[in-house]
């Protein structure tokens, strides 16, 4: 059973990938980059956290329980293999499902190492065998020391991009920063996640 408050699909193919939200659950912020990795040949889905109900688990919570719910859904379409992206709070749930579970490949973007209810230990990390590609900015983003850790504690394979300034999250395919992003994850996919 899967309860799922609010999932779009872009595109179609063999090869899933499932984004994940921020804090502030705008899944529109993702629209561009799904219609963009739809266009390599992926199923991309993007969905919101169900409204928080007032108990004491949080939203990081009930963020990896709607994660899970898509997961379960992404499957009822008979795909291959599925690739976990997400950004903030949507990396640090992206994270903390894959210490028990196997993906084809992981991107948290600008992701915490713990968050309210949801925290990811050292051991956790370490068990982390997916393929990773963690990104940050290198100024001030409130979380650049975490990306720093998770990726110094996680086994290879693993690679890492650092950009310049203050941006966060979805924020860091925007500017400068944007086409490099796009091709070193363009190239992160075809490695891990290639679509035939």
């Amino acid at each position: 059973m899967y309860h799922v408050a609010s999932t779009t699909l872009y595109g179609q193919g063999t090869r899933a990938i499932i984004l994940s939200n921020e804090g502030d659950n705008n899944s529109f912020a993702w629209v561009p980059m799904a219609q963009q990795l739809a266009t390599l040949g992926y199923l991309v889905l993007g969905y919101a956290y169900r409204p928080q109900v007032a108990t004491a688990n949080g939203l990081p919570s009930q963020g990896l329980r709607d994660l899970r719910a898509a997961i379960a859904f992404i499957h009822t379409h008979h795909v291959t293999g599925i690739t976990l992206m997400g950004s903030s709070l949507g990396g640090l749930i992206s994270l903390k499902e894959a210490t028990a579970e196997q993906f084809d490949a992981l991107v948290p973007i600008s992701a915490p190492v713990a968050f309210e209810d949801v925290q990811l230990s050292d051991a956790e990390l370490q068990r982390i065998t997916t393929p990773k590609l963690f990104v940050t900015s290198d100024q001030n983003d409130p979380f650049t020391s975490d990306t720093y850790h998770m990726f110094d504690v996680t086994p290879q394979p693993k690679e890492e991009r650092i950009y310049p300034g203050r941006r966060h999250g979805l924020a860091l395919f925007q500017r400068t920063s944007g086409p490099d992003l796009l091709s070193a994850l363009r190239q992160f996919l075809q490695r891990y996640a290639p679509v035939n």
